[in-house]
């Protein structure tokens, strides 16, 4: 969940690196894949530290800081990590939508810009302690994320091709995110027997203040407040042993987490609905899984038993139809092969995705004089059949996938309740459709300095949706392609040219029209890797863009939003007699953290 962590791993440190795709029955069932990094064994004892500092720059300045220290005696392991962030930016956007509602066919060209920063203070202690054959630690993590950002937008508004009025928004908007986590394991050996246990506890306030102010050229102007204010706990343990058995071994465990929300919404003008909803929600997993070795052919199988009971209150009354208990199975196997010196593998699993909690809220938030937005406190799980197969030669690999997914989210546009000309955006669940892909990549060596990868894929999907009372298909294919390259220049420099394009199709309940973009890097160590500097250029001729068409029951958006992706910038490192922790935790109920 760290990704900071990969930045303090050098290459020395790496073991080896196992890309699953097929993860198995001990992980949630929300986890589609898993790469799992294997380091090696630390050595050394006494302090040692690193410092990473990134200078940047993409039409603001930003800085990035994290120190990280470690102090070894034994087996015994003192660690921490503090962290900053201080970065800025200014997205813009064209929207230009239409509606068919019942007061006649509306559209809409917007446009606007704002204006956002978002600092970070982060800080982290734990201890770590092995052993023999047995380790266990802790850690305790703080961050405190606050951010503003100011915006204005502009929208011409017509109604059967005449034009109506404009409206302008004004906005300030500032939030305060703080969030406490206390995570424990253990990991140990006895006998022929691996135990694991990780105990999580997570507490989190999240705090928005929105100052709006509308202006209409047919209507009075409106001046208002928005309070949106967010607890969030959660307590979380997964215990799992494992014994060889047979021809391979055998895993099972179970897993549980308790999450307390507490989501309260309001304003100061009648024409914004308060809201005070509390959910509580445990769930408890079992799961058992094998993988067995008969000669060059290898065999798994799990499967995972999940119970959830969730509670809704709102205005601290249970409301029983918002209310849900779910049992959940999901299986998983996989049969690998080799034929010659082609390894092949065949894998099928059911996933699960829970709605996030935001998605489940029924509060009705303001968007703008027209339009409204509302969660779906009703909303199902996501059910995903997945069916892959690869095989790789050499520096070759191919990989085939297909799905069926039942009850995705989507959003959907509706006639609000008691109007003719103001829209509600609603979350809803969708009937199954089916996805499929198709994926090449090669990653050879030339001339034992140029390492080229090339990957080249297709997706695709059978989507039908209602649009406008027809029923409209949503099935074009999105070709994708990426070409990186690492080349070992003179002198120990790395130099990295990567390239990724994406042509026009669609995917979900849009239609996203092509782009392109090139990064270069040039990566260079000193005094036996104790120094690095890295300069990056992202996005070279600024090409990114998200430019894409939504469609729905009643509208079709055409949205473009512009990100400040030419980005440059150096990051220096440096590590003093560099270790670092023997931490082994994993934590637990990670797929609970983020649907917060």
């Amino acid at each position: 969940r760290d990704m900071s962590e990969l930045d303090r791993l050098s290459s020395t440190q790496i073991k080896s690196v196992d890309v699953i795709t097929n993860p198995g029955a001990r992980y949630a069932s929300t986890v589609n894949s898993v790469i799992r990094i294997t380091t090696v064994a630390p050595v050394g004892e006494g302090f040692s530290f690193n410092d990473r500092i990134t200078l940047g720059y993409k039409h603001y300045a930003y800085l990035f800081e994290q120190v990280n220290f470690n102090w070894r005696k034994k087996g015994f392991d003192l660690f921490g990590m503090i962290n900053y962030e201080n970065y800025r930016e200014r997205p813009g956007f064209h929207n230009s939508s239409l509606q068919y509602l019942k007061s006649g066919i509306v559209q809409q060209n917007s446009s606007g810009k704002d204006m956002a920063k978002y600092p970070v203070y982060q800080g982290k202690i734990g201890l770590n302690y092995n052993v023999s054959s047995h380790s266990f630690g802790f850690y305790y993590d703080f961050s405190f994320k606050p951010s503003t950002s100011k915006g204005n937008s502009l929208t011409d508004r017509y109604i059967n091709d005449e034009f109506s009025e404009t409206l302008e928004n004004l906005s300030d908007i500032s939030r305060h995110n703080r969030q406490h986590l206390l995570s424990a394991y253990y990991s140990g050996e006895i006998g022929t027997w691996d135990l694991s246990a990780n105990f999580d506890a997570m507490w989190q306030i999240n705090d928005r203040h929105n100052t709006e102010t509308d202006i209409s050229t047919l209507n009075t102007e409106r001046d208002f407040i928005t309070v949106n204010d967010v607890e969030n706990r959660l307590l979380a343990a997964n215990i799992a042993a494992s014994f060889p058995e047979w021809k391979g071994d055998i895993r099972f465990g179970t897993e549980i987490s308790n999450i307390h929300r507490t989501d309260i919404y309001g304003g100061n003008a009648d024409f914004i609905s308060d809201n005070d909803i509390k959910i509580s929600e445990t769930t408890t997993a079992l799961f058992a899984e094998t993988e067995q070795t008969f000669g060059f052919v290898t065999a798994s199988a799990g499967l995972r038993w999940e119970y959830t009971d969730s509670r809704y209150w709102q205005f601290g009354r249970l409301s029983e139809d918002q209310s849900r208990r779910y049992h959940n199975i999901s299986s998983s196997a996989s049969l690998s092969f080799s034929i010659g010196n082609v390894n092949t593998r065949l894998s099928y699993m059911r996933k699960t995705s829970r709605p996030a909690f935001e998605q489940l809220s029924s509060a009705i938030r303001y968007i703008d004089r027209y339009t409204y937005e509302s969660g779906n406190p009703s909303l199902k799980p996501i059910y995903r059949d997945y069916v892959s197969a690869s095989a790789s030669w050499k520096d070759l690999v191919i990989e085939l996938e297909y799905y069926s997914t039942k009850n995705y989210f989507m959003w959907q546009t509706s006639a609000y309740p008691g109007s003719d000309d103001v829209t509600l955006l609603t979350m809803v669940n969708m009937p199954r459709f089916n996805s499929f892909g198709a994926y090449l990549n090669w990653s050879p060596t030339f001339f034992s300095c140029w390492h080229p990868s090339v990957m080249a894929g297709v997706q695709g999907q059978d989507l039908k949706i209602i649009h406008v009372d027809r029923i409209m298909k949503l099935n074009r294919p999105l070709g994708i392609i990426r070409f990186d390259n690492a080349i070992h220049l003179p002198w120990d420099i790395w130099l990295n040219m990567d390239f990724s394009a994406r042509t026009s199709g669609n995917g979900d309940n849009f239609y996203m029209k092509p782009y392109w973009q090139c990064n270069l890097g040039i990566y260079k160590s000193f005094a036996k890797d104790r120094w690095s500097v890295k300069l990056q250029l992202n996005d070279v001729f600024d090409t990114w863009r998200q430019d894409i068409i939504s469609y729905d029951a009643l509208s079709s958006i055409s949205s473009k939003k512009f990100y400040d992706t030419r980005d440059m910038a150096i990051t220096i490192r440096y590590n003093f007699n560099s270790a670092r922790s023997r931490y082994k935790g994993r934590g637990a109920g990670n797929t609970d953290k983020d649907r917060f």
